[in-house]
């Protein structure tokens, strides 16, 4: 289900304990509760300041008469190089908020950073979903052992947190509570600079996985909009839906102990990411580290509108999908606007009937409708590309023109052969542009779960430039990359155009899907509500 993205594959076996684990719950009645007092000290933001490099540094970087600069960070190496750039440029404050910090060589190598920048006296604030961090949680606390770290989490698992499965077996009475998840991303260094999008912390949002990697995309931000998302992260981090860590793990171990533990589990970091080389990357911007040292920074200047669900979104009360604040519904309003086009990029689109709705108005009104999103081959979620298959056909009559990101098509190109290696192929970008004009960027997918239960950050930028970017990209993938779906005609039979061999081939079924995925589909799929998707 869609709670379990970013999860390791579930083999069948590992399925079958999953759920005599979720009966054995059901008969102890999962009872297992949150500690009901926990000690919050509440904190708060550092605005921007010329008394720091980072602070001066954008207030010299901000274009004369924008609100707001940034500039593009599609290639994973440079998103990874902006991040531990700011966190070793710091001087006073890290607010980091991820859904997964993950266990691995990106997540130790991130978590070594805040720790350095701590040492140096920086205040780290850490905020992560409780979602996965049965792995990372060793981790975690070490990382909070250090003087000047907090680690603090949202919407934990009671108890049982020694393992994925047994925190689901001691929380399934409390599912309703459970099942919403903080899926936000975000860092702010110093108040200065911000990077928000669709990148977790995890190997394969960096290229760095033997598996399967993420095609993914990040902003980096400065001006206007960080006082706004700043007070998004102070609104979450004293939210009484956050807890800290050391009130939901305790451990009654020297904090020397954890840091000597941290120093070795996270080793393998030392030298993973070094700073790439100081060459444009495919839309012509320089590594972050590179650049910084030759100020100002050259970045696009224009108006953002930053906006987050409120942590309360916990309580269900987006679940009937009639609420008008959610980050769902806000960027609903601005593609409600567009005059002429919307092209989406969603690795996860199920649109359900408000969304066919509205696309049918938009269609009606003239405005063209582009979708790019993964093919069940690529799709690490099969159970949420067969409900987004659910709607194609009547997509495709509507006149939507629907693209799906093929692995093996995206192989034959050179730019995205040399970064996967041997691995899968995906699309994870978060991306909407309406007009040419205004671009959504941030951790929203186009689905019921992100509308309803999760929670989402979101950003709609004003940029012309940064919108024809964020189409070149999308070309590029779309082109080189992917299926074209079409009717066979006469009939509703479904159509795939790909190229194969250099050459245009049709296939009249989903291309590649091996046996374990349709049986999957087959035997479990008519059993999950879509509202979990």
């Amino acid at each position: 289900m869609h709670i379990l993205r970013n999860a390791a594959p579930w083999t069948w076996r590992a399925r079958a304990g999953a759920a005599a684990l979720l009966l054995a719950a059901g008969l102890l009645g999962g009872c297992a509760m949150l500690p009901p007092e926990v000690e919050r000290t509440p904190s708060r933001a550092v605005p921007a300041s010329a008394q720091e490099a980072l602070g001066r540094l954008a207030a010299a970087s901000v274009p004369a008469g924008s609100g707001s600069a940034f500039r593009p960070l599609p290639m994973s190496s440079y998103a990874m190089d902006a991040r531990l750039t700011l966190a070793r440029q710091a001087q006073r404050t890290l607010d980091v908020q991820y859904y997964l910090l993950q266990n691995d060589l990106t997540g130790h190598t991130l978590a070594r950073a805040l720790r350095d920048a701590a040492a140096r006296g920086v205040r780290v604030r850490l905020l992560v979903d409780d979602l996965y961090t049965a792995d990372s949680e060793q981790m975690l606390l070490g990382l909070a052992a250090h003087p000047n770290v907090e680690v603090r989490l949202f919407n934990p698992f009671p108890s049982g947190r020694a393992s994925f499965y047994t925190r689901w077996l001691f929380a399934l009475g409390d599912f309703s509570r459970i099942n919403h998840r903080m899926h936000n991303k975000m860092l702010i260094a110093d108040g200065a600079f911000a990077i928000a999008g669709g990148r977790n912390i995890a190997d394969e949002y960096f290229f760095t996985s033997q598996g399967g990697n993420f095609i993914d995309f990040d902003l980096l931000v400065a001006g206007d909009a960080l006082p706004r998302m700043q007070a998004i992260f102070d609104t979450y981090w004293n939210s009484p839906r956050i807890y800290p860590l050391q009130a939901v793990q305790p451990s009654r171990r020297p904090a020397a102990e954890w840091q000597a533990d941290f120093e070795r589990l996270t080793a393998d970091a030392v030298g993973a990411y070094p700073t790439p080389p100081p060459e444009p990357d495919l839309l012509g911007w320089r590594p972050l580290g590179a650049d910084i040292a030759t100020p100002p920074l050259r970045l696009l200047g224009g108006r953002i509108d930053v906006f987050a669900d409120d942590p309360e979104k916990v309580s269900g009360r987006a679940e009937a999908g009639s609420d008008p604040t959610t980050v769902t519904a806000r960027v609903g309003r601005a593609m409600a606007t567009a005059k002429a086009e919307v092209v989406v990029g969603s690795p996860y689109f199920i649109p359900g009937e408000p969304g066919l709705a509205a696309m049918r108005q938009a269609l009606d009104n003239e405005v063209r409708i582009e979708v790019i999103t993964n093919s069940l081959a690529s799709n690490d979620e099969p159970f949420a590309s067969a409900a987004y298959g659910r709607y194609r056909v009547e997509m495709l009559k509507m006149g939507v023109d629907l693209y799906e990101v093929d692995s093996r098509q995206l192989h034959n190109d050179s730019l995205f052969a040399a970064a996967l290696h041997s691995s899968i192929g995906r699309s994870h970008s978060k991306l909407i542009v309406i007009d040419r004009q205004v671009t959504f960027v941030g951790s929203m997918n186009l689905d019921l779960r992100s509308s309803r239960l999760n929670t989402e950050l979101g950003m709609l930028v004003d940029s012309p430039v940064l919108a024809e970017q964020v189409l070149a990209l999308a070309a590029r993938v779309r082109d080189v990359g992917s299926y074209r779906l079409r009717l066979a005609q006469p009939g509703d039979r479904l159509e795939w155009v790909g190229q194969e061999g250099g050459a245009d081939k049709v296939w009249d079924h989903e291309p590649d899907v091996d046996l374990r995925t349709r049986l999957q589909l087959w035997l479990v799929f008519p059993f999950v509500s879509e509202g979990l998707l």
